[in-house]
Order: C-alpha cells, then structure tokens, then sequence
C-alpha cells in the first residue's frame, strides 16, 4: 500500500499493491560466475589477509578518482582482485578451479595485496608495501 496523508486527517489512506516477487532469469553466464564465485571463497583468506583488504578499502575510497565509488567491505576488494587476475592471465587462471596450491605452485599475484598491486590488478595507494600476508 502506498501511504499518504490526505488533507492533514491522522491516519493513512491509500490504494493497496501487490509486490511481485523477484526471479532470477536463465542467463548463459549465471553458472560459470556461481562456481568462480563458490571456488574462491573456497580459498578460506587468512584473516590477516582479509585485515590487509579492510586497510586497502580505506586508502582506496581516499583517491581522488573512486570519490564516487566507494567499496565498503574486503569482500568487494577481494572479488575485484581475483577477477582482474583472471583476466590479466586466462591462460594461467580459471577461477571455477583455483585452489590454494595452485596459487602458491605458480606464484600467482593474489598470494598477498603487494604483490596484486605491483601486479597492476588493484590500483596503487600510498603505503601499499606494509601489506605482506599471505592468503
């Protein structure tokens, strides 16, 4: 129902509407993002890692260029991360199949937030050396 004040009276009036409910629609890509999605929650980030994205979110929002978009959560940061790394390398990375020891065999550049940003996949803020942990 859409409420409204009529003429100052107390009390609400208005006509009553139904809401629909929301349905996901078939998209040929809805799959593959699922399981990436799955998959790299999967990784289990060290919560000193996950410390290092909280800290990346802060300095990040501080650049004068993402004044208008802000991320709020290490979430945002990390699927931001692994994402950008899939496509600066589709040969080397499949996020439905990466796993930990993947990342630490091939050196990849989501094993800790420097070595991303050396990498290029995040932009550069300043003091970016302190974060060192490892996912």
């Amino acid at each position: 129902m859409k409420p409204y004040f009529k003429h100052m009276i107390h009390g609400f009036t208005g006509k009553p509407r139904a809401r629909t409910s929301f349905t996901f629609k078939n998209h040929p890509g809805q799959k593959p993002f699922k399981s990436a999605q799955k998959q790299i929650y999967t990784l289990e980030p060290s919560q000193y890692y996950k410390y290092n994205l909280k800290d990346y979110c802060l300095s990040y929002n501080n650049l004068p260029q993402n004044a208008g978009f802000p991320i709020f959560t290490w979430c945002h940061v990390y699927n931001k991360l692994m994402w950008a790394m899939q496509t600066a390398m589709p040969d080397k990375v499949n996020l439905s199949t990466i796993t930990r020891e993947q990342i630490f065999e091939q050196n990849l550049p989501c094993i800790s937030l420097k070595a991303a940003i050396d990498a290029e996949l995040l932009p550069k803020v300043t003091g970016y050396e302190r974060w060192k942990e490892v996912i």
